[in-house]
């Protein structure tokens, strides 16, 4: 099936919002002072009171510190390619994390907004935005994976950026598509080419495109897909929620022997024979190696290192390696005496590069769920009050899903979720 055959609609960019009126802590980074019992008598100290005309974000004013909720001017004009979003939701994703950290390859610094993966509607139209044919009250997703600026109530993005989001698609489930299916998607059709009834072995790890991996290959493309997971209940959800063939947290010891078994189920021999079982014993290590590192949670997290390798073989066809794979340099990894290398896919390089192929794989997701073929996985929604507890979940790898800010309902207490319905 070929993934990446729909019309192509446009793309985002936020813009951080200045002139901010002096802001307050609104809870420690590591996530200590949130007791109930302190949080009630602390909160009315610690929030700002929304103000008539302002608009209220969560600010990082320094790097490795805890965001801060300020009280900001409402953006009075925009751009002719820009739209003005009332945001509903924003997620909060590993790049946020680690732009926090001063360990993301972004020229932003501090102050700024972080968060760019959003939902909305549009309040204002810029005239090139108008003659691409959106207006105000539609409802968008949008991805601005240069700029930021989605932890904020309203949000300036280009008209570039933005796909509309049909009215039958909950806001909650469209905030969690786009980067994780995008990416998934733009794999397998570019570097995996692949088909129905092919394996494909996805490295899930606990990010949620390594989930999203794992349903469009089970679901969209039809083939059979076997999870390598950080966690049994990331495993679970692979095998119950995304239908996978098979799923198993990872175990060095236990590896091996897991796909034999499995292979062996599949009628598949090849890759554990003569040269091309080297190889493929090399190609496993290239991902699987990721559970072992010392920085494993900023692996984790980065946004460049899902890959995708084919396999050949002789006899059973061919099996798709897929999923976080353990990068060296700029998002690469070589191993030339086994005959591969591994590239990452990198959302904001397509975005760059190849425009148009970014714009219909953002509009082939939307039509998937839409159609019933995809679900997204999310695992946390906090109000943007308690931000900086979605910031430590993340961090600390507690979700396998996406972690959402609710900026409607700001002082929405944490509601853990399994998945969206």
């Amino acid at each position: 099936m070929s993934a990446l055959s729909r019309q192509l609609i446009p793309k985002f960019c936020l813009r951080t919002l200045k002139n901010s009126v002096p802001s307050v802590v609104i809870s420690r980074f590591n996530g200590t002072a949130t007791e109930k019992d302190q949080d009630s008598d602390k909160h009315s100290k610690t929030i700002p009171d929304p103000i008539p005309g302002m608009i209220q974000t969560a600010v990082l004013k320094k790097y490795s510190s805890p965001l801060v909720i300020e009280n900001v001017e409402l953006v009075k004009e925009i751009k002719p390619n820009e739209v003005l979003i009332d945001v509903s939701y924003c997620a909060c994703n590993g790049p946020d994390v680690l732009l926090s950290e001063n360990v993301y390859n972004s020229e932003l610094k501090p102050p700024l907004v972080l968060g760019y993966e959003l939902v909305g509607k549009i309040i204002q139209v810029g005239t090139e935005a108008e003659a691409e044919g959106y207006k105000v009250d539609d409802k968008v997703v949008a991805l601005n994976k240069e700029r930021f600026g989605g932890f904020a109530e309203q949000c300036v993005v280009e008209v570039g950026d933005i796909w509309k989001v049909p009215s039958s698609i909950k806001s909650i489930d469209a905030v969690s598509l786009m980067e994780n299916y995008m990416t998934a998607l733009i794999a397998f059709e570019e570097c995996g080419a692949l088909e129905e009834n092919d394996t494909a072995l996805i490295n899930v790890g606990l990010r949620g495109a390594g989930l999203a991996a794992v349903d469009v290959a089970t679901n969209v493309y039809r083939t059979k897909a076997i999870g390598v997971c950080a966690s049994e209940e990331t495993a679970n959800l692979v095998r119950e929620e995304k239908g996978a063939f098979a799923a198993f947290k990872y175990s060095e010891k236990k590896l091996m022997s897991q796909i034999k078994e499995i292979a062996k189920e599949l009628n598949i021999h090849d890759i554990f024979e003569d040269n091309e079982g080297e190889r493929f014993k090399n190609m496993l290590h290239c991902f699987t190696n990721i559970y072992n590192t010392k920085t494993l949670s900023k692996d984790m997290l980065r946004d460049d290192n899902f890959a995708t390798v084919v396999q050949h073989l002789s006899r059973e066809g061919k099996l798709v390696v897929a999923g976080i794979a353990e990068m060296k340099g700029e998002s690469q990894y070589d191993n030339t005496e086994s005959g591969f290398s591994v590239t990452g896919i990198n959302l904001r390089e397509y975005r760059k590069n190849n425009y148009k192929l970014y714009r219909q794989a953002g509009e082939e997701v939307l039509s998937y769920f839409e159609e019933g073929l995809i679900k997204p996985s999310y695992s946390l929604i906090v109000g943007l009050y308690k931000i900086n507890e979605a910031m430590k979940s993340v961090t600390d790898k507690k979700s396998s899903g996406k972690v959402l800010i609710d900026l409607k309902n700001k002082n929405a207490a944490p509601i853990k979720k399994a998945s969206s319905k």
